[in-house]
């Protein structure tokens, strides 16, 4: 058991007053089981002039299975952000206020490897997960793929970086390491501007955050994020066991990275041996409020409504 302490609360706000707001509908999230709707890749375009995408407006019966309920009709053009919101129950009637996912092509993982995909998905797979395995190892801070420290992990992402910074689009790009809390207006003013994140957090079945110690703990690319009409903060995340896009609430991922504390044998995995930083997952080491900020990381193709 880690002896770290508690989670820490997420800052207080002042109280605002606001005008009545329309009923909210139930928010329960379906099952990624439930739907099969066609990933947006082949639909999406580059503008002449930018990285800002547009889409050829799909007709296919996967599509229509959402339309016919009325539901999300606004992302039509974009599969796989209408999937992601209608599954989560976001923006069913009403469009966003605010929208900007990078469009960052999904890798599976194999085996335990969650940070490594992560990381090689923001290169386009190239270095590959096991690639960035094999120096996760020579440099001690992985067994199998595990990555239990957000500082190792940034510093794989710095030696990738340095290795790539001849091509143009990575000439930009910075990262930093972030210990706090992630639902702080610092953070969501750095998503409005175009930033992505490496986040540690604790799964559920369906993948989702939860609250579980950090027994199941997992690495997700936070893409980019949505204000629907009541306010509410939502991030778009890649992460390494599907290849949806998924939606989760800010508040809900801040909770989630916050309570990882304590590592426990993986059901899948009983008999390997995996490495632990000092101090443990929920020391100054570890996963336990702590993610990666990248900066000016472009993808080929950015969406912003």
């Amino acid at each position: 058991m880690s002896n770290s302490p508690p989670s820490p609360p997420p800052p207080p706000g002042a109280p605002v007053t606001a005008a009545p707001q329309p009923p909210r509908t139930a928010k329960a999230p379906l099952t990624e089981l439930s739907l099969d709707v066609l990933d947006n890749s082949s639909n999406l375009q580059r503008t002449p002039t930018g990285n800002v995408a547009t889409a050829k407006p799909s007709t296919t019966s996967h599509d229509i299975v959402i339309l016919a309920t009325g539901e999300c009709t606004w992302a039509k053009q974009y599969p796989a952000i209408q999937k992601a919101c209608f599954m989560n129950r976001v923006c069913q009637y009403a469009p966003p206020r605010e929208l900007r996912v990078q469009m960052v092509e999904p890798i599976l993982q194999h085996g335990p490897t969650c940070g490594l995909t992560a990381l090689s998905m923001i290169f386009d797979g190239a270095p590959s997960a096991s690639s960035l395995l094999e120096l996760a190892v020579r440099r001690g801070y992985s067994n199998n793929g595990e990555m239990f420290s957000a500082r190792q992990l940034n510093d794989l992402f710095g030696v990738v970086l340095q290795e790539n910074r001849h091509l143009v689009e990575y000439k930009p790009v910075s990262h930093t390491l972030v210990a706090g809390w992630m639902d702080d207006p610092n953070i969501q003013l750095k998503l409005r501007l175009g930033a992505m994140f490496l986040v540690p957090y604790d799964p559920d079945k369906n993948h989702t955050p939860c609250l579980n110690k950090g027994h199941r703990a997992h690495w997700a690319l936070i893409v980019g994020y949505l204000i629907d009409q009541f306010e509410d903060f939502y991030v778009f995340a890649r992460h390494g066991k599907t290849k949806n896009l998924a939606l989760w609430s800010l508040p809900e991922l801040a909770k989630s990275n916050g309570n990882l504390v304590e590592f426990c044998q993986p059901a899948g995995h009983p008999n390997e041996t995996f490495v632990l930083p000092e101090g443990g997952m929920g020391g100054c080491n570890g996963l336990r409020c702590k993610f990666i900020m990248i900066e000016n990381y472009k993808a080929k193709h950015e969406i912003v409504l």
